[in-house]
């Protein structure tokens, strides 16, 4: 486990971003020895992390009223079809087409693929896909000799687990009939990497192969957050809370038991699982259940492997840094691994 440096670290980012701006040459000094010297990371990265709690992102999961209002807003949205995002230059195809209902899109589609991504999106089970996703996946689309299949899956607090799952169910079984499973990684981010993990966990039971590879970023591993050890990381964590996020939760398991697998899968059997690759970073709330997670993945014998992003945000693999860029060459490899 790292070292937890709380409000005084996150001072020290506060002090050195405050002198970029008003001594160019000793505020970049200053903070990029914060950087590199405190956090470990790069400029971008804690670039990206002062603009977070500049804009104070995190605020509509810790005040309760805003979260409130949030729900009402979500509410409407989620259930609109959402489209591309305009002005964005795609360097693949984009085609939408519709499974079992489920609005999806499709990048990347060619006569030569050889095999598939299904990717979940995160967002606490509230957010449709941000244009992080959409370069991200473009990027990955570009890089691989993959189809991408995106799913505008049912969201809260309309919908919950039950529905996203029988969708997204359909979707996994369509996808690895046509290419084979051990031709198909299933991959996600956030709660995305949670409904991705459960539904692997639940395959063997549904009559379904493991697909070759499950690669998650920053999974949100049970629902309940009462590890003790997320209070400490809390503090750093510049996007997400506990309050909020245990909310969402709440909407999501519709009354059903908070330690189920399918939104708490670090209760559920992961013997079965195959090439597991996580990323997470040592600056999340997430972290420290997502740990646990991969060390009992770890503990079977499965091959897994996990990138620790030291000094790193929450979904770190989606923003443009050089510790991104390091991330996507890993996805590169095990989605194009023979």
């Amino acid at each position: 486990m790292p070292h937890i440096r709380l409000n005084s670290a996150n001072k020290v980012l506060a002090v050195a971003g405050a002198a970029v701006a008003a001594v160019p040459l000793v505020g970049f000094i200053g903070f990029t020895a914060a950087s590199h010297g405190v956090y470990h990371r790069s400029n971008f990265s804690s670039a990206s992390e002062l603009y977070f709690r500049l804009t104070n992102s995190r605020k509509r999961l810790a005040d309760p009223l805003t979260f409130d209002n949030f729900l009402l807003k979500r509410a409407s949205e989620n259930e609109q079809l959402i489209d591309v995002p305009e002005h964005m230059p795609f360097k693949v195809s984009v085609e939408s087409l519709d499974v079992d209902g489920m609005h999806t899109f499709l990048l990347n589609r060619r006569d030569r693929n050889d095999r598939a991504v299904i990717y979940l999106h995160g967002g606490e089970y509230l957010l449709t896909p941000s244009v992080y996703h959409w370069k991200f996946l473009d990027t990955i689309a570009r890089r691989t000799r993959a189809e991408i299949f995106f799913p505008q899956y049912p969201l809260a607090p309309v919908h919950h687990h039950e529905e996203a799952y029988e969708k997204i169910v359909s979707l996994y079984r369509e996808v690895s009939e046509e290419y084979g499973a051990r031709n198909v990684t299933l991959m996600g981010d956030d709660v995305g990497a949670t409904i991705a993990i459960g539904l692997a966990q639940q395959l063997g039971s549904l009559g379904l192969e493991q697909p070759s590879h499950l690669i998650l970023v920053s999974p949100w591993a049970d629902i309940t957050l009462e590890n003790p050890r997320v209070d400490e990381y809390e503090p750093n964590d510049p996007l997400l809370a506990v309050y909020g996020m245990r909310r969402a939760g709440s909407l999501w398991a519709h009354g059903a038991n908070p330690h189920d697998p399918r939104f708490s899968p670090v209760n559920g059997e992961v013997r079965d699982l195959r090439n597991v690759l996580m990323f997470v970073g040592t600056r999340e709330l997430l972290y420290p259940d997502a740990r646990l997670l991969f060390d009992r993945i770890y503990a079977t014998g499965t091959h897994a492997q996990l990138v620790e992003g030291r000094g790193l945000n929450h979904n770190f693999p989606l923003y443009p840094t050089p510790e991104a860029a390091r991330a996507i060459d890993r996805i590169v490899d095990a989605v194009t691994e023979d």
